[in-house]
This record gives structure tokens, C-alpha cells and sequence, in this order.
């Protein structure tokens, strides 16, 4: 009977090392998660997916009242940001052309988390955004609103379909006048007119 050759036992000796280090780890990364809850932003989402975003009635900047439900029947946008925040800064006027391109089928609402209402102004001004159609803009500046979404970090935007319902949360940011952009919104306020759900 012929012995193993080295070069073979070495690699034996190998493999089962490493089926055990497998096994190990995929004992201790039990054991960490066991009984861990997931982070609150996760425990909220999944509550809003579940229960639908919680409409408010905030003054946007020049006082007038806006709330989730005005705009039943159109697509939202709802993007919690800040002046101070650069990719804010940087992702706001790819919002601005896709209202536009839409036009009045999706509006976007701005909840900034600016410290002077001052800021707001300006920045709005400076984007030539602060007579926008379909652009609101609402000052959250204690964070109230934003924690009960679920929002720790800026920017932030929910979508939300035609119906109240919660379609996609999107932590970062987006190019939102691409052309993905414009097939999903397309894709969403078609299926909301035919009663379909969009798959998130």
C-alpha cells in the first residue's frame, strides 16, 4: 500500500484546519448577535414600513402649513438635510430637475436640520430653488421629526408612493436626475395608478 505523499497530508491538514476555524467563527459570531437588538434607525424603518411614515404639519420657510397628506395622489420625496452639509449641498439640484421633469407628479419636501432660518433662505436662493414649484421646504430644527424617521445622519430621503406608503429609505447620496431615477419614479406612479406595489 502506497503512503501518502507529504504534499497531500499537508494539504488534508489544511483543509480541516480550515473547516474548523470555520466552525469556530461561525460559533462566536452567534454567540455576539445572540440576543442583540438591531440598531434603532433599523427598528424604525421596519415600524414605518409596517405602520406607514407619520404625518406632520410643519411651517415650511415662508409659514405656510405643510403635511404628508396635502399631497396624497403624488410621489414624495421626503430628504432630511442641512446647508452646512456638503453631500446635502451636492445632491440638491439633482432633486430640483427631477421635480421638474415630473411635473407636480412628485414633489419633494426638505426638512432641514439647519441651525438660522437664515441659511435656508440663502441656500435656496443661491440654487435658485426658493420659488420652486413642488419644492417644500420645512425647518426640523430641534430634530424632532427626524428622529421619529429614524434619521441620525444627513441627508437622508424616504420615497413615498402615490397611496401614503413607504416605498425606500435612502441613507446617502443620490443622483436623482439620472435616468434610473426617472424609470423608477416612472415604474412607481404607474403601479400606484394600477394599484400595484412596487418591490422595495
Amino acid at each position: 500500500m502506497k503512503s501518502i505523499p507529504p504534499s497531500v497530508k499537508a494539504l488534508i491538514v489544511v483543509v480541516l484546519l480550515s473547516a474548523a476555524l470555520w466552525g469556530l467563527w461561525i460559533r462566536y459570531k452567534t454567540f455576539l448577535t445572540q440576543g442583540r437588538k438591531p440598531p434603532l434607525s433599523a427598528q424604525i424603518l421596519d415600524r414605518l414600513e409596517k405602520t406607514g411614515p407619520p404625518n406632520f404639519s410643519l411651517p415650511d420657510i415662508d409659514g405656510e402649513t405643510v403635511s404628508l397628506n396635502k399631497f396624497r395622489g403624488k410621489a414624495i420625496i421626503l430628504n432630511f438635510w442641512a446647508s452646512w452639509c456638503d453631500p446635502c449641498v451636492a445632491e440638491f439640484p439633482s432633486f430640483v430637475k427631477l421635480v421638474r421633469h415630473f411635473k407636480g407628479q412628485v414633489v419633494l419636501v426638505g426638512v432641514s436640520a439647519d441651525y438660522e432660518l437664515p441659511d435656508i433662505r440663502l441656500f435656496l436662493k443661491t440654487f435658485k430653488a426658493d420659488h420652486q414649484k413642488d419644492v417644500y421646504i420645512v425647518w426640523d430644527k430641534d430634530e424632532k421629526l427626524a428622529r421619529q424617521y429614524g434619521t441620525f445622519r444627513l441627508p437622508e430621503s424616504y420615497i413615498i408612493d402615490p397611496k401614503g406608503r413607504l416605498i425606500r429609505k435612502i441613507a446617502g447620496v443620490e443622483n436623482w436626475a439620472s435616468s434610473d431615477a426617472y424609470g423608477f419614479f416612472d415604474d412607481l406612479l404607474l403601479r400606484s395608478r394600477s394599484g400595484g406595489h412596487l418591490q422595495r
